[in-house]
């Protein structure tokens, strides 16, 4: 069940959350936004990934400020979404094979 405010996220598994009054949340749009982030990032190639992946993690702590402050998230909805994050990036592995 998605918390209130959650659409299905156009990725298998993740949830996009919006505010209720928020215009903007046509998955469409949300995809449209994730390819020219792919291109955007694919740009930054000169770049070691370390580098961009905590340049990106401190944009994104900004960028969830920036919702929290003007109220268009609340502090559980960032919460989740960083769950969503952690648990997709740390899916859990099989036995190590030696």
């Amino acid at each position: 069940m998605l918390p209130e405010g959650a659409r299905e996220h156009p990725v298998p598994g993740r949830k996009v959350f919006v505010s209720p009054n928020d215009e903007s949340n046509d998955e469409a749009v949300v995809e449209e936004c994730i390819e020219e982030l792919d291109e955007l990032v694919m740009a930054l190639d000169r770049y070691p990934p370390t580098a961009v992946a905590i340049a990106i993690g401190t944009y994104l702590e900004g960028l969830l400020g920036a919702l929290l402050d003007e109220r268009q998230c609340t502090a559980e909805e960032v919460r989740e979404l960083l769950r969503e994050i952690e648990s997709g990036v740390l899916q859990p592995q099989g036995p190590r094979k030696e």
